[in-house]
Parts: C-alpha cells; structure tokens; sequence
C-alpha cells in the first residue's frame, strides 16, 4: 500500500534521459543565443556587412537559388549538374530562399539555421550523456561544451552544413544506445542515412553501427533498419547517377575522387595504395589530435578517461562502443577513402561527427574521474576540471570570432567584390571561367565555367584522362576551345597563362592581410603550459586574384 507523500516507485526508476528539464534547454539556447551574437557583432564590426568566412557557402547559395526558381540541382540555368556535397542543407536553403527571395536578410537567414543545427547538437548530446550517467548536470555541461567549442561556433555562421551533420550523426547515436523496440529501432538507420545527405564521408557512420551490433549482439533488432538506411539512400544515388553519372556529388569526385582508396585499388596503384593504408590513416588521425588540441586541451586528456570508461563497460556489460568508433576510427579512415588536404581543412569542418564524438567522451571521462575520487573531494576536483576547460573555451572562442569575421573580410573584399563588379561591369550573356565559383558565380550572375572542376564535370573527365596518360589537358586548350568572355583566377596558380596575348587584365583583388582565400589558414595555438590556450594566432598572408578579359581574335599560335 502507498503511504501518504511517497513517491510511486515508477517514477524513481523512470531514466533521466527521457526527460529534457525546460530549465536545461533555456540555458543551453541562452549561450547559443549568446555566442552567435557575438560572432555576428564581431563580424559586422569588422566587416560591416555580413558575409562568410569561405567561398563555399555561396556554391549552397547558388544552387539553393536556382532550386527556388524552379531551375532544378543546377549551378548554371539549364545545366543540371550535382555540384552539392549536402544536397539536404542546399535544399534547406532553397525553402527559406523560396520564402524570403535574394536580399540581405538570406545570409542572415542562413546563419540563424546555423545556430538551430548548434542548438539541436547541444540538446541531443544532452540527452545522451544523461542517457548514459543518469546525470542531468553532465548532460547540461555537455550541451554547454557544444555551445562553447569554438569549432562548432565557426561552423555555425559558416552558411556550410557542418553542424546540421552533427545534429543529424547524435539523433542516430542516440536512439542507437536507447535501443528502442518497435518502429523505433530504425530511427539510428534512417538519422545516419540522412548525415549522408550532408557529408558523403557519413557512410562511415552505418559501418560502426553494423560493427557494434555485431559486437554487443543485437543483430535480430535491425535488419529492418538496414532495409530502411538502403532506402533512404536511393533518391541520394540517384540523383547523384542522373545528373553526374557517379553515386557521390560531383565536387567529391572533382576532389578525392581519384585520390581515394578505391581508386587507388581500381587503378592498381601499389604505392598508393601502401601510403593509403599505412600513413595517410596515422596522418588523420593526428591532425584530428591536433584539431581537438586547438579546440580544448582539456578534452583530450578527459577523452582518455572517457575511453577507458566505455571501453570498460562494453567488456562487462556488452554497453555500446559506437561513440568510440566514431571518435576513433571515423578521421583515420577519413584519410583512406577520402583524403583531401589535410583532416582539420577549413576548420576541420569534415570532421563535426568525431568532434562532437570526442565531446561527449570528455564529459563521460570528467564523470569518471568524480567516481573515483572521495565524495568529500568531488567539488574541489570538479572545480579543478571545469575552470581551466571553460578558460580554454572562453579564450578560444574569443579569437574564433575575430579570425572568423578577418576571413569573411578576405572573402567580401575578393570574390565577392570580383562578383559585383562582374555583374555590373559585364553584358548578362557573358561566360566565365574561374577556380573559385562560389562568390563569384553567386553574384555576378553570370554562366559560369569552373576550371577545378566542382560544377563543370567535363573538366573532372579532362584531368581524369590526363592522369591516366590518355590524354595531355592543357587549360589554354580548353580556354580557347570554349572561349569564355572573362577569366578570373588566382595568378600563381596558372603559370602557363600569365603572359598570354588573348588576356587583358580589367580588375584587380589584391589582400594584403587574407586569411581565407586561396590558402587554408590553420590556426596556431599559443598556450600556457601546453594547456591553457591563450591565443589562437593565424598569420595573414597575401592573395592576388585578377579579372582578365579575352580577346578571341589574336591569332590561335599566339602563346
């Protein structure tokens, strides 16, 4: 019999991870509110106008608005081509651009989808750690630590589709550890198939999930899933199979496509595939290390811990190790089966789901080390985590603003100033050929011809059959074969054209101080005692990029 007052047990036993407490959630939103804020002050503050802080985001745009207009995936009107690496982020955008049209409000618009992705990350990792510790202050400091990570900031008002992707890879997670029965034990599939919609490196994700299903023998409850992550993916190869004849987006073809290890093994190219195998993982995996390092010491050395922990009670109790696969294993094979420049490119933003892995990690691993110390000591060793890690975040987060409204500087002072005076100073038949497509392509207007490739697969299939000795691509070949009306490319790039009699130079974007455009600036970090970061320095370096006009009519044996 209940006595009078006494709490139904039911209700003590019920898990904490089922239930988000309204409290959390606003103070979560508070700091994402906060930090946006303050990256949006900082940035119109130094550039007054906002922008982003690569060219990449106005490729989204591009695309987003041809979709609106009823144009289809296609970067120039009437050329379909699949030239989005996140068709569903690209497809987002064009809903909100179909709702508000191209004015200023749209980057702000893509910005604010930003900070929802950040704040959706923050509560489902929330819900996961509290899941996991039956602790509601670890999954608050957990939702904090995603706020306040400077990477996950940068990614926020990038206008890219990194934190969306994060959103996305937490939800599969989630539901994945809750291992719900029913309809419901599809959920992991159906999440980890949409992440691949935002990243095509997510097709990762479903083979640590096949792994640690077979691990903790659980098979019996998701081959249903498996049916519904192949069918979630088939409008994604397909569409990919009709506009550029590949199941991945033409930009990762452009890019890693032949660099990858599966070309590698299709080629036959042993020492390719030696360095694929054998370096470019250790590669990865320390430039993830470093990536993380820049972001928080403090996580690392709590990751550690974390590890141990669920590595710990995977062998006890058959638990879950799909958070370490992803934290472990998803950037060394990152590095085999699509290596490009480097793991922490443009601030590690192919990196969101093992960043956001190890985040979790951290927290599980601080709540390791409170368990093995004296109750009466847990306050004084909480204390001692939680100071220098929010120094960490502050400190970081405050130069992350500033580096990130100095690159959306470089990128409104080039490629968008080379686009608006394209669009003002050129006829709108006009055809151009660049290596960079997205600014300038947003704003001029104008038909673009990408010389890189990402939006023009005939120069993908040119490069492709110079690699394989067929035949020899010679860009002014191309150029004179096309003929386009203007050439826009960073010089130093294109050695062989400077000097050529058809090219005369109408505009100039000279940047004394870029910290975006033509390079990836890797941020230093300057620390105290290797673990308080102090600052995050980026050095400036010069960039040229030049508008060229051509001149068709000098004669074809004219260099």
């Amino acid at each position: 019999m209940k006595r009078k007052g006494q709490i139904p047990l039911r209700k003590i036993n019920q898990p904490q991870s089922d239930r988000l407490p309204w409290w959390s959630a606003v103070i979560i939103l508070s700091f994402v509110v906060f930090i946006f804020l303050f990256y949006l002050f900082t940035e119109l503050n130094r550039t007054g106008r906002l922008g982003f802080p690569l060219d990449d985001p106005w490729i989204h745009l591009t695309f987003a608005r041809n979709l609106a207009k009823g144009f289809g995936f296609a970067y120039n009107q009437g050329e379909p081509v699949q030239g989005s690496t996140a068709p569903l982020w690209t497809l987002l955008l064009a809903f909100f651009y179909f709702l508000f049209g191209d004015s200023s409000r749209f980057v702000l618009i893509v910005k604010l989808l930003g900070m929802v992705s950040l704040y959706l990350s923050a509560l489902i990792g929330f819900r996961i750690v509290t899941y996991i510790t039956k602790n509601q202050l670890a999954g608050l400091i957990t939702g904090l630590s995603f706020a306040l990570l400077s990477h996950f900031g940068w990614a926020m008002v990038s206008g890219m589709e990194v934190n969306l992707s994060v959103a996305l890879c937490l939800s599969g997670l989630y539901y994945h550890l809750k291992s719900p029965k029913g309809w419901k034990g599809v959920l992991p599939w159906f999440f980890f198939g949409l992440a691949v919609y935002t990243r095509p490196e997510c097709l990762l994700l479903a083979l640590f999930l096949i792994l640690d299903i077979i691990i903790s023998r659980r098979v019996f409850r998701y081959w249903l899933g498996l049916g519904i992550y192949l069918l979630t993916l088939l409008p994604y190869f397909a569409l990919n199979l009709t506009l550029v004849n590949s199941l991945f987006p033409q930009t990762y073809v452009a890019k890693v496509g032949e660099t990858s290890l599966f070309s590698a093994l299709a080629q036959g190219n042993l020492s390719r595939i030696k360095f694929l195998l054998f370096q470019s993982p250790f590669i990865y995996f320390g430039g993830f290390i470093a990536h993380l390092y820049r972001a928080n010491p403090i996580l690392l050395i709590l990751s550690l811990f974390g590890i141990i922990e669920l590595c710990y009670q995977a062998l006890q109790w058959r638990k879950s190790l799909l958070i370490c696969f992803i934290a472990l294993f998803y950037p060394p094979l990152l590095g085999m089966v699509a290596p490009f420049v480097g793991p922490a490119f443009q601030n590690g933003r192919y990196l969101g789901p093992p960043t956001a892995a190890m985040v979790l990690i951290a927290v599980l691993g601080g709540g390791f080390i409170l368990r093995k110390v004296k109750k009466k000591m847990r306050p004084a060793v909480l204390f001692l985590l939680v100071i220098p890690a929010l120094f960490n975040f502050i400190s970081t987060g405050l130069q992350g603003a500033r580096n990130t409204a100095d690159a959306v500087f470089s990128i409104n002072r080039q490629q968008v100033a080379i686009g608006e005076w394209l669009s003002k100073n050129t006829p709108k038949e006009a055809v151009i050929a660049t290596n960079d497509v997205g600014a300038i392509g947003y704003f001029a207007n104008r038909r673009i011809l990408d010389l890189l490739g990402l939006i023009t697969p005939e120069v993908t299939y040119l490069r492709k059959l110079s690699r394989s000795g067929a035949k020899v691509f010679s860009l002014l070949d191309y150029l004179r074969n096309k003929k386009p009306d203007y050439l826009v490319i960073f010089p130093n790039w294109f050695p062989d054209l400077l000097g050529a009699k058809f090219l005369t130079p109408v505009y100039v974007a000279d940047i004394l101080d870029n910290t975006a455009s033509e390079y990836d600036f890797v941020p230093r970090a300057r620390t105290l005692a290797g673990i308080l970061i102090t600052n995050l320095i980026v050095e400036p370096i010069r960039s040229t990029m030049v508008v060229f006009k051509c001149n068709w009519e000098v004669p074809q044996g004219a260099p």
